[in-house]
Order: structure tokens, then sequence, then C-alpha cells
């Protein structure tokens, strides 16, 4: 009987030593503390590379409505930029169309006003010898053409219109009126526009430069380089150039390198007073 206790007992050490033994094998893990089991991610503006602007540039392409073969062109730059719309044109709803759906564009109505020169007139302007009434049927004209689709205008030529007080403050508080923007194209130095829409507290700005004057791809990124220069000394300058091809053409050529540089296209509406 002793024996057999005996062998029991031995037994018993045997199979406690072994199961000691896979416990050593066994690693439990540690728990860990919350401080380790939370990962705590770098703070977004460490991580990003921060954003240099050297300034801010708008460019407006003037005068579409007459060649739709040229929007295909246009439509292929991906920079923010502002479309004056003529109205009144053959493929003035086709433009529209276009480009209302494109993100980067901004649509303004390009309101045909007057100018000196009695050769460059159109067939429907704006004209200094309208009374208020009948400028404010022009402009509902014009905007209808647009579909709804603008926030603001520019002038297409106007030299004589813009620098006539009377007809400008008439043409601006239906502007006003109609919770719209003004952009003074400056086709004349005597212009009135944007100081008088400054005045009535109208959301305004004014071009600094044109860049298609002389239709010539060399003069062309000249003036883009002026552009440049300007809106780096002042934060911000507003070009406004023509839907002609070299306009276009030279734009998708320079306006990648001007981002490299630093400079941050916007749609003109960023840049009023």
């Amino acid at each position: 009987m002793k024996k057999i206790i005996l062998l029991l007992f031995a037994g018993m050490l045997v199979a406690g030593f072994f199961v000691l033994r896979q416990e050593e094998k066994i690693e439990i893990p540690k728990e860990k503390n919350e401080e380790e089991k939370i990962e705590v991610p770098e703070e977004r503006e460490r991580e990003e590379k921060e954003e240099v602007i050297a300034g801010k540039v708008s460019i407006i392409v003037d005068d579409l409505g007459y060649n739709p073969g040229l929007d295909k062109e246009l439509a292929k730059i991906d920079t923010p930029l502002t479309l004056a719309i003529l109205p009144f044109l053959n493929h003035t709803g086709e433009a529209v169309n276009t480009f209302k759906e494109k993100e980067n564009f901004e649509i303004i109505l390009h309101l045909p006003l007057e100018p000196i020169s009695e050769e460059a007139h159109e067939d429907r302007m704006g004209m200094t010898y309208m009374s208020r009434s009948e400028i404010s049927s022009f402009l509902d004209e014009a905007l209808d053409e647009m579909k709804g689709r603008v926030e603001g205008l520019n002038n297409h030529k106007g030299s004589k219109f813009t620098s006539d007080s009377q007809s400008m403050r008439w043409l601006l508080e239906e502007v006003k009126a109609k919770d719209l923007f003004f952009v003074d194209s400056r086709t004349s130095g005597e212009s009135v526009g944007y100081s008088l829409a400054r005045e009535m507290n109208i959301p305004a700005a004014e071009r600094d430069i044109f860049l298609d004057v002389i239709d010539d791809p060399q003069e062309i990124r000249e003036r883009l380089y002026e552009l440049e220069e300007k809106a780096r000394e002042n934060g911000s300058a507003i070009a406004i150039g023509h839907h002609k091809e070299n306009t276009i053409q030279v734009l998708r050529e320079e306006l990648p390198a001007m981002k490299e540089r630093g400079i941050k296209f916007v749609p003109v509406s960023k840049l009023l007073e």
C-alpha cells in the first residue's frame, strides 16, 4: 500500500514539474497602459508642407461667345479663371453651357458699353444717350442671356460710357439693386466705374494689366511676368486677356510654372474691395 502511495506521489511531482515547464514557455503579454495603447498622430500642419503664397492673381478672359472652337482649348486649363461672356451672340448660350459646371471657371457678364470711336460701335450696346429705364432694361436683357449663372460683370469696350458719370451711376444703381459686383476693365484712363462703385458700396475691382494688346505669344508672356511681379509687390493683381488662340496657348504653357513660383490663381470675385 505504501508503495502505491509513493508511486502516486511521485507521479504527481512529475506531472507538476511538466506543467511548470509548459507555463515557462508560454509568454503572457503584459497589459498595456492607456498611453501605450493610444497612438497620437502628429498635427496635420506639421505633416503637410505649408503653402507659400507669393501673391494672388486673377485672370479674366474676355469676349467668349464668338468662337466655340476655342472653348475646347480653354476648357483644358485647370487653373481658376474668370470668363467674361458676351450677350446677344450666336454662341452666347453655348459658351455658358460649356463652362457652367466646371468648378475652376467663374462666369461673369461681359457687358457691351459705348466706346469713344463710332467705328467700334456694335448692334446692341449700353449708350450714353439712354435713359435710366433704358439702361435698366438693357442690363436685364443682357443678364437673361447668362441664364442666371453670373454674380458680376465687367465692361466690353465702354471708353465713352464708363467716363460718363451719370450713365455709370444709373448702371451701377441697377448693379447694386441686383446684388452684383462690378469689375472696371479700364478701357479708358478717364473711367469713373471703379471709383463710383466703391463710393456706392458696391463690391468692385479694376484691371491692372491687359495681356494681349499685342497678339504675339512672347508679348503675352512678358505681360504675364509683369502681372506676377505686380502680384508679388502688392499682394494681388488682376489681368484681362482675350478669347484668342495665342492667349489661350500661352496661358496653358505659363500658368503651371507661375503656380510653382508661388502664385495663387483665384476668381476675380475673391479680389473685390
